[in-house]
């Protein structure tokens, strides 16, 4: 499984699927979260703008490529690897948010042509074929439950805490040192 963007989203996404099993090669392109998604179990890490993505998770398994891509940033480069790290008849499953139209995909050769399946994500809650089985009171206790058991770990993804007096400087540390924050936390 190939996961693309290791925010504070794809860092769980990356634990819960080692939790069930999956070999995971973590995309990013910050050292900090690459080193940290590392420490939670990633067996590779990739830094997208040392090498093409999708060409070295080609290399990584026996040019067959990832069973299943996850895209979380809502960068189009990071779609388009996605699309081109899958392998042949698998799944690319799309949390981030794009605007306006899908660029740089070649749609004959690299989605087509290969099977791909693209399926969208949303962080508003479960898929609707699945609501009868993963409804938004499931989900919650079992991230709860995985987080008290210690095999999600979640704490560890809060890089900054502040008062919430000092929101205007989260806030600017966010904007001017983006590489260097993972999660901010305000405290009231």
């Amino acid at each position: 499984m190939a996961i693309f963007g290791q925010g504070v989203m794809g860092l769980a996404v990356t634990q819960l699927a080692r939790l069930n099993g999956a070999t995971v090669i973590a995309v990013d392109t910050m050292p900090r979260r690459l080193a940290l998604v590392q420490e939670l179990g990633a067996e590779y890490t990739l830094d997208a703008n040392a090498f093409d993505a999708a060409q070295a998770i080609k290399a990584l398994t026996n040019h067959r490529g990832a069973d299943v891509s996850i895209e979380i940033t809502g960068a189009y480069n990071a779609l388009q690897s996605a699309v081109r790290a899958a392998a042949y008849n698998s799944r690319v499953v799309v949390a981030g948010f794009f605007q306006g139209d899908g660029r740089g995909v070649f749609l004959g050769e690299e989605f087509h042509h290969n099977r791909i399946q693209i399926i969208a994500s949303q962080i508003s809650g479960s898929a609707p074929r699945l609501a009868y089985r993963w409804d938004r009171l499931r989900l919650n206790q079992t991230i709860m439950q995985l987080q008290a058991q210690g095999r999600l770990k979640l704490t560890c993804l809060i890089s900054h805490t502040f008062e919430a007096q000092q929101a205007a400087q989260a806030l600017r540390l966010l904007d001017e040192h983006t590489a260097d924050v993972v999660q901010v936390v305000l405290e009231f």
